[in-house]
């Protein structure tokens, strides 16, 4: 007798530590905010007084320094200065170790840059040959987008990871799905549900039912799973179904 009470209670207990795993990873995934630079994404690793590093799992770490009222990045050994302009909303000037400079400017939610010639620099693309070294563009552009480093250099502009909403539905939907595959009177519950017992003379769920309420708690699953991963970054287009 205390065998068959503890099953359901194992299996709550189960549950309810993998409720608790899936609030906590969601509350501690997503609440570090991130850059994007190359196609990395960064993330504060350590601050001490006027100088924040930031790591990420492949590129190079990035330091942010503030100079009295300037920025000054530092990407292996070469720094990159952002001097905020004097009158509020006209933006920013980048000053490259090359002695190069240009101007980003935020229009609504997005940066924009410009060359010395007051032209829109398009560019922020880069290649990667085998070893994911840099190679460097024929056309004459900066390794780094002046946006980019105006990114990084100010936490305003830095987001928090991925899609909290995407990973809520995933978990939601993966608990649909594995209620649906395993439990039958969950089967039972989401017949009576959706109203078919209304159309049938005999009210009750068919053996083809159950086949196709598990198959939809498979698919539902693997759904889940997609929508999981799609919600842990921002680096891809994002898919609704």
């Amino acid at each position: 007798m205390r065998i068959q009470n503890m099953k359901p209670a194992a299996t709550i207990a189960v549950y309810a530590v993998c409720a608790v795993l899936a609030v906590w990873f969601g509350v501690y995934y997503f609440s570090v905010k991130v850059f994007e630079l190359e196609f990395r994404t960064y993330r504060a690793a350590e601050k001490t007084g006027q100088y924040i590093r930031y790591a990420s799992d492949a590129g190079p770490p990035v330091t942010v320094r503030v100079d009295r009222s300037d920025r000054v990045v530092t990407i292996e050994g070469q720094d990159y200065r952002i001097r905020e302009e004097q009158t509020p909303g006209m933006g920013y000037r980048v000053l490259y170790p090359d002695g190069s400079t240009y101007k980003v400017e935020e229009q609504g939610s997005m940066l924009l840059a410009y060359d010395e010639n007051g032209e829109l620099l398009v560019g922020g693309g880069m290649v990667l040959d085998a070893n994911g070294q840099w190679i460097p563009s024929e056309e004459e552009e900066p390794r780094y987008h002046p946006t980019g480093l105006v990114r990084a250099a100010y936490p305003k502009y830095h987001e928090t990871r991925g899609y909290p909403w995407l990973y809520v539905a995933a978990v939601l939907l993966f608990a649909f799905g594995w209620a649906n595959f395993r439990y039958e009177k969950f089967q039972r519950a989401m017949f009576w549900l959706s109203l078919e017992w209304l159309w049938v003379e005999n009210p009750e769920p068919s053996e083809f039912y159950f086949i196709m309420t598990r198959i939809i708690g498979i698919v539902s699953m693997a759904l889940a799973f997609v929508f999981f991963l799609q919600s842990l970054t921002r680096n891809h287009i994002l898919l609704v179904f």
